[in-house]
């Protein structure tokens, strides 16, 4: 059966698409254990039934696997390299990874109230469930890729601009009007077709992250700048927040105000750019000033790190001597002794990828949807290929890493019509075993 789903079309060619869709074969899959389990529990509610729960949560493995993170690969294709999946399909992917989900928690209910009670501890299919959220992980990271691709020109003109010739602070740069056109109008339909408020919160929470990292990236390609160059920035990274806080009601109407968590949550992401961009505003002159500027906003003990920073201002190496001797000895003074080694905020730097072609940009996992979507990050690979990490996206959705939080478990999970269309899988779950075979 694998073999043969992996060689369909996520969406059968006369069916039109909708955005609440799931893709057949999986309700085909979990048709066919609804009938398997109705005709092994006759024969036996012990043992018999543990080793079909067994045979069940390896296939659902090799739908996940095999079928699910396949359609989502980029696959060459003809005379190109690789074939990045139509959007439409990712959507199916993000779908059908909910609903098995969800339906395996359900299968795994259904079979333990048909054994023994003695053999009830040896059904567990929640790794199985894991690994399908870590599909919907995935999708959500192509997604955000689409996103990030979108916004590279307006990186590469950021980095463009003569920042250290600035004479004064003016109204915001040109580049953040394009970024948050780009944004809006690529955030805009892909939101259109996520039917899910969790999802859609996780996808906008990881392009958030994901333009917080790459701005903390770019910052430092843009070297040299200049005083009022920082300050600039400062005014940019404003603007382009208080768009950002509009992503998730970019399809709403007009003054519709966001959730106050999701805009909570974008003023913690962006204010990560502050500290850097105070810190540069400081003149080298006198240095302490500078040095002292450090201590205070980024406030780590890494030499590396400060010198970094001298070099985004442009002083040469002769001069920088005599600052890192003043760095050393302050930050060896008492009320700086429980300071990092390394400042987070400067973590993007480790995680870039200098090769994109429009400038480096940082992955981000997915964290708890269980309380809307608060995400945290992780080191994704920075052009997303499923084909690459299938195993490891599986393991990690297992140990319980870089998945969405648990949703409700027992969500109604959603149903293919004959229409095409979805709806609740109340026929499908409820009563697994009175069901009829296709």
């Amino acid at each position: 059966m694998i073999p043969q789903y992996r060689q369909q079309p996520p969406k059968p060619p006369d069916e039109e698409w909708s955005s609440q869709m799931v893709i057949p074969s999986s309700i085909e899959l979990f048709s066919f254990y609804r009938v398997t389990l109705a005709q092994c529990a006759k024969l036996s509610p012990g043992a018999r039934l543990v080793e079909l729960s067994k045979v069940f949560a390896k296939y659902l493995d090799q739908y996940a696997q095999q079928v699910l993170l396949f359609y989502v690969s980029e696959r060459a294709s003809g005379q190109t390299p690789s074939k990045t999946p139509q959007l439409e399909d990712t959507i199916l992917v993000l779908n059908t990874a909910d609903y098995c989900f969800n339906t395996c928690t359900q299968l795994e209910e259904k079979i333990k109230n048909r054994m023994d009670e003695s053999f009830k501890a040896n059904v567990d299919l929640q790794s199985q469930a894991d690994a399908f959220m870590g599909i919907a992980s995935a999708t959500i990271r192509a997604l955000v890729r689409r996103a990030e691709v979108d916004l590279e020109p307006t990186w590469r003109e950021m980095r463009n601009t003569g920042w250290s010739k600035l004479e004064s602070v003016g109204d915001q740069s040109s580049w953040v009007a394009e970024m948050l056109r780009r944004v809006k109008t690529r955030s805009g339909e892909i939101l259109s077709m996520l039917h899910k408020q969790q999802y859609a919160r996780a996808f906008c929470d990881n392009l958030v992250d994901s333009i917080a990292n790459a701005f903390i990236v770019n910052i430092f390609q843009c070297k040299p700048i200049s005083e009022v160059g920082a300050e600039q920035m400062l005014l940019d990274s404003y603007v382009l927040k208080k768009g950002l806080e509009e992503l998730l009601t970019v399809n709403s109407p007009p003054n519709t105000a966001a959730p106050a968590g999701y805009t909570k949550r974008v003023n913690q992401t962006m204010s990560r750019l502050d500290p850097i961009l105070k810190t540069l505003q400081v003149r080298p002159s006198p240095p302490e000033a500078l040095v002292q500027a450090y201590l205070i906003h980024i406030a780590d003990k890494s030499d590396s790190n400060f010198r970094k920073i001298l070099d985004l201002k442009g002083l040469r190496k002769q001069d920088q001597s005599h600052m890192m001797e003043l760095f050393q000895a302050h930050r060896a003074s008492p009320r700086n002794e429980k300071l990092p080694q390394s400042s987070a905020l400067l973590a993007p730097l480790a995680a870039s990828n200098p090769n994109m072609a429009g400038g480096p940009t940082i992955a981000s996992g997915i964290g708890s949807l269980s309380s809307a979507a608060t995400l945290s990050t992780s080191n994704l690979p920075a052009r997303f290929d499923p084909s690459t990490f299938g195993n490891a996206i599986i393991n990690a959705a297992r140990d319980g890493v870089d998945r969405f939080g648990t949703p409700v478990l027992g969500a109604t999970p959603l149903s293919h019509t004959p229409s095409g269309a979805m709806s609740p899988p109340a026929q499908l779950q409820p009563q697994l075993h009175e069901q009829q075979p296709r």
